[in-house]
């Protein structure tokens, strides 16, 4: 009876999305099914439907014989009920809004000396991280295309009202002139468990990329070199996030919020990989109850 009752609230749903090549997508589509998008098909797809792993057959296929992909995009779209986000005892926090230009780009440094030597996590800010004003999104919270996140002083003193732990902010300075921007940093780590999946999409898990030629009109030739997707050192986990979140609860402090020690993306010109970011039911009744700006959340899980 209980687990009855407990499965009434499992409805999470979770839907892929695929920007198709227009000029394949007839291969798999149905007249009308996705909506344009430039030189792309939006389709929408459940992993239940029998033309999903087709979706991947068509890919590799088109790669060996004419060098084309058959999708150029992939994400994955989680919603859960209003039950599930109020039962779980964590939470993945998802930062919505990314911007430019980055810290280093506005001369923020960066000490490289305790990065891993391999995929280049966890290097080490020297100093204020320094931006362009202006370019700053009007949210709450925020983050640049190099990992830095920035808050609003609105968020500043709503986290004071709430006493929310885990959390140290400090004063961003604008190249000229001043902020009232702060970035924030968690200040305890959680450990990921095996059952977070990260990769490079969901058919592709490859731990490296390939080294790559682009020939450039002119005669010119760029050589691309291996990225690192998967680090042998466990300090990254793969590009992309794949799965909803799973933590070690030995590891889980019980901090408002906190960061996962090993993390997701690649080193690759201003990108770093970079965190997950988890946060407790109090940090996300404190952003519904004051109306911040900039967030969304998913289920997390904690396991023994």
């Amino acid at each position: 009876m209980e687990n009855t009752q407990y499965l009434k609230f499992i409805i999470m749903k979770e839907v892929y999305e695929f920007r198709i090549n227009k000029e394949f997508s007839h291969l798999l589509l149905k007249e009308g099914e996705g909506r344009e998008n430039g030189s792309n098909i939006i389709f929408f797809i459940n992993r239940s439907d029998p033309r999903f792993e087709t979706i991947n057959d068509l890919n590799r296929e088109l790669k060996e014989k004419y060098n084309k992909s058959f999708y150029l995009y992939s994400n994955i779209k989680r919603t859960y009920s209003r039950t599930e986000l109020d039962r779980a005892h964590i939470l993945h926090l998802i930062i919505k809004t990314t911007f430019e230009p980055t810290g280093e780009e506005c001369d923020t440094e960066y000490d490289e000396f305790f990065a891993c030597k391999i995929c280049g996590a966890n290097r080490r800010q020297i100093g204020s991280l320094k931006l362009k004003k202006g370019s700053i999104p009007s949210k709450d919270i925020s983050r640049t295309l190099g990992g830095e996140i920035v808050v609003s002083h609105k968020f500043s003193e709503t986290i004071k009202k709430f006493s929310i732990s885990g959390i140290i902010l400090k004063p961003i300075e604008f190249i000229h002139g001043l902020s009232n921007y702060y970035q924030l940093f968690a200040t305890s780590e959680v450990e990921l468990s095996n059952n977070t999946i990260a990769g490079v999409n969901i058919f592709d898990h490859s731990e490296k990329s390939e080294v790559g030629d682009l020939e450039i009109k002119g005669g010119y030739n760029v050589k691309f070199e291996k990225e690192i997707y998967k680090c042998p050192n466990g300090d990254t986990i793969g590009l992309n996030l794949l799965s909803e979140v799973f933590v070690r609860n030995l590891h889980f402090d019980k901090s408002d919020f906190c960061a996962s020690k090993q993390k997701i993306g690649v080193k690759r010109g201003m990108l770093r990989p970079e965190p997950i970011y988890l946060c407790s039911q109090k940090f996300r009744e404190m952003v519904i109850l004051e109306k911040l700006s900039g967030f969304d959340f998913e289920v997390a899980h904690l396991e023994k």
